[in-house]
């Protein structure tokens, strides 16, 4: 106890002289003794938590071992081609070892082709979920040498909690990492990898693991950050003819993108394509067997038809995301077949549409059936817990063929892909795959294209590996497309301290890492060949990213949160505008104004007691028409004011198409095109001759119009009406071209 003495040393010097001057009054007072004043303790500071990290310095090893005491894994050859000798040595304090005796000492013989071929981990450190943490490590290499340090979250996710890549000095230095652990998480790892060629025959030592909670720090105040000016007004208006997509879910989903409006905008404006989410997944399509929910896959599809906007649809078959019950089938191979076909068949037949109009243009028929060895998912030829598949290991390699042949069958007119990840970089997966095709080829098996998931980081992989990749697939014979299908790029993890808001150099980054993928796509893939490009959401925040493997910061995509577009769009955009040729439309000739309705209903309006709306389902040419229903006169119909279309002495081809709808198959009616014109008087001018329209068939009123009326008039309307007042129909493709 630390205690401190105060005296009153003027009183009692006073005393003192007074007796030593002869004072003789026997009485005079002795003060009393001042007690002593006790300071109060001063606690010394608590040193933090610490993780807890058996044997963090090797000592309780001996000499050789490669399995030290403690959750310690040293992993020499995670591959075959990848050699290293791990273990423990004994050194001088100070020289090999950096406090004790003992140390783990690292030499790298040869490499492979996995950067994380190498590795010493302790594994299962338990921690405190929702805090952060500092873990730390000493190591010794000679100069150049380096490491990559991580802390993730254990097997089979091992979901990066930090990184840091060092280059050693030959001296010893403190390598250390900081992580936020998730509320939910109670362990993490350490991990050390070495497969580096500036390692080999060289020895890196490493000493004194230790870890400890940090006290929390107030949150970073986020700076306004100013970044590069985005100008594109719509990427599909820069490419009509490519499908430019955008994956997002309906239906209840919390980011369900029929109550979002924002989102609507910024779809309708830049894309033209939509990719189901997670809807149209096996598990949510066939929950219970034999019970299919299309709700949310409908009001998709829907929402598309309303928006001119076609559906590329995601999955027929995956070995993830299917219902217990598909996990758990009982049956022999053949009832395996029949449940697999059906299920595909069923849900191809509902969405495919008669005729030029399908919405559901294209289907990921079969994902992830490959390993990253390029063996079969369900081969079992791995010891990861991922290398499984029920197909596979039910039906055998057969899946994928009789796969193809029922979704051709079920949907004649839709593109049909194999869909993957990493095929983008890893050659072995992606020779699986073309292999795969050529045997379909051979055997005359339907496949119409390849897809590139695309999941990527910043830059990683290069831009030249992605080209090559692509290469190999355009040239494939006979020809098949190539479509980018779930494209987002992580930016948040390449090493150092993770970041807490987009700096404007990293979002330039991306900006630039976005124009080099669509510009290599668009020199690499033949126009015939390109099945388009898919962005894997709209917002960063909804991102899956953000929440895979673990909780993180990502901005993936091509939108901020507040629905801003971010440079990487104008990446996006300025490759489009580099590359692709879009053709100045040829003079036309046609004076009415939005006539094939694509514009909507603008400027048409229904004539007396008919109902007109616009029709997405039905269409002559183009996506939309016009629905006419409700009449009670043979005059009721749709019209539009053209005052001032015609001239005095001037010929007219004047034509329309119309069609019966469903409701009125059992009519002929007769439909004309007439002009009411009002000048000195009110005439009705017949322009086309009456035409008998039969269901079924769109049927062109086509006729000449001289237009001699000389005075001025103040109204003109043309029309289109029926004779029989229950026919409902269509109108589409309204034409006035001049006869020169």
């Amino acid at each position: 106890m630390n205690k401190s003495i105060f005296r009153n040393t003027g009183l009692v010097t006073l005393v003192s002289l007074l007796m030593a001057c002869g004072g003789d009054n026997k009485d005079t007072p002795v003060p009393e003794p001042i007690p002593e004043v006790v300071a109060p303790d001063t606690p010394a500071p608590e040193a933090p938590i610490a993780a807890e990290i058996a044997n963090g310095g090797f000592e309780e090893d001996t000499t050789g071992q490669t399995t030290p005491v403690g959750n310690w894994v040293f992993r020499p050859d995670q591959e075959s081609s990848a050699t290293s000798t791990i273990e423990i040595i004994e050194s001088q304090e100070g020289v090999n070892t950096y406090k004790g005796t003992k140390a783990a000492e690292v030499i790298v013989n040869t490499l492979g082709d996995n950067p994380w071929g190498i590795e010493i981990a302790y594994e299962d450190i338990p921690i405190t979920g929702g805090k952060n943490y500092e873990f730390s490590v000493w190591a010794k290499g000679e100069e150049g040498t380096s490491a990559d340090f991580w802390i993730q979250t254990p097997a089979p996710d091992y979901g990066q909690l930090s990184l840091v890549k060092e280059t050693l000095t030959g001296e010893w230095q403190k390598i250390t990492l900081t992580a936020a652990t998730a509320e939910a998480d109670s362990l993490v790892r350490l991990a050390i990898h070495f497969s580096k060629e500036e390692n080999i025959n060289k020895s890196i030592y490493l000493d004194e693991f230790s870890g400890f909670i940090l006290d929390d720090v107030p949150a970073e105040e986020i700076p306004d950050v100013q970044y590069s000016e985005v100008t594109a007004q719509s990427l599909k208006a820069l490419a009509p003819n490519f499908n430019i997509g955008v994956a997002v879910p309906a239906g209840g989903f919390g980011n369900s993108i029929i109550d979002r409006p924002e989102i609507k905008t910024i779809i309708e404006q830049h894309f033209n394509q939509l990719s189901a989410e997670n809807i149209m997944k096996p598990t949510y399509l066939q929950p219970t067997q034999g019970e299919f929910f299309y709700d949310d896959s409908d009001e998709l599809v829907n929402y598309a038809k309303d928006n001119s906007l076609t559906i590329h649809g995601h999955v027929f078959v995956w070995h993830s995301q299917i219902a217990p019950w598909m996990q758990s089938f009982q049956g022999d191979k053949a009832a395996w077949i029949t449940m697999m076909e059906n299920h595909i068949t069923q849900v191809a037949t509902h969405f495919e549409e008669e005729g030029d109009n399908d919405t559901v243009v294209s289907w990921d028929v079969v994902n992830e059936a490959f390993m990253e060895n390029g063996k079969y998912r369900g081969e079992k030829t791995t010891n990861d817990s991922a290398d499984e598949s029920v197909w596979f290991e039910n039906i055998g390699a057969e899946f994928l063929p009789l796969s193809y042949k029922a979704a051709r069958a079920a949907d004649p007119d839709a593109d049909l892909y194999y869909n993957d990840y990493n095929l983008i970089w890893n050659a072995d997966k992606l020779d699986a795959v073309i292999n795969m095709v050529n045997d379909f080829h051979n055997n005359g098996v339907p496949i119409d294209g390849i897809g590139f998931q695309s999941h990527i980081s910043l830059n990683s992989p290069d831009i030249s590996t992605i080209q090559a990749h692509l290469q190999k697939v355009v040239d494939i014979r006979p020809k098949i497309k190539v479509k980018i299908t779930e494209l987002d790029v992580r930016m948040n993890n390449d090493g150092g301290i993770p970041l807490t808001y987009l700096t404007s150099e990293r979002a330039d980054e991306q900006k630039q890492y976005y124009y080099d993928i669509v510009k290599t796509y668009l020199e690499t893939v033949p126009e015939d060949q390109r099945g388009g490009i898919t962005i894997w959401g709209v917002i960063d925040e909804d991102s899956w990213l953000q929440n895979w493997p673990e909780p993180t910061i990502e901005w993936p995509l091509l939108f901020f949160n507040d629905f801003t577009a971010k440079p990487a769009l104008q990446g996006f955009a300025n490759a489009l505008k580099e590359l692709i040729e879009v053709a100045e439309p040829a003079p036309s000739s046609e004076l009415l104004t939005n006539g094939d309705f694509e514009a909507g209903l603008d400027s048409w309006q229904a004539r007396g007691s008919a109902s007109v709306t616009l029709e997405t389902t039905q269409a002559h040419s183009g996506n939309n028409s016009a629905l006419v229903q409700g009449r009670t006169e043979t005059w009721n119909g749709i019209q539009k004011d053209i005052k001032g279309l015609f001239s005095a002495g001037e010929t007219y081809n004047v034509s329309a198409w119309v069609k019966l709808s469903d409701d009125s198959t059992t009519v002929s009616p007769d439909i004309k095109l007439t002009l009411q014109i009002e000048h000195t008087s009110t005439e009705y001018l017949e322009l086309t001759p009456v035409t008998t329209v039969n269901a079924g068939d769109w049927v062109q009123l086509s006729g000449t119009y001289t237009h001699s009326i000389t005075t001025q008039e103040s109204a003109a309307l043309l029309y289109v009406e029926s004779n029989e007042l229950t026919a409902d129909f269509y109108v589409d493709d309204v034409s006035v071209t001049l006869v020169e």
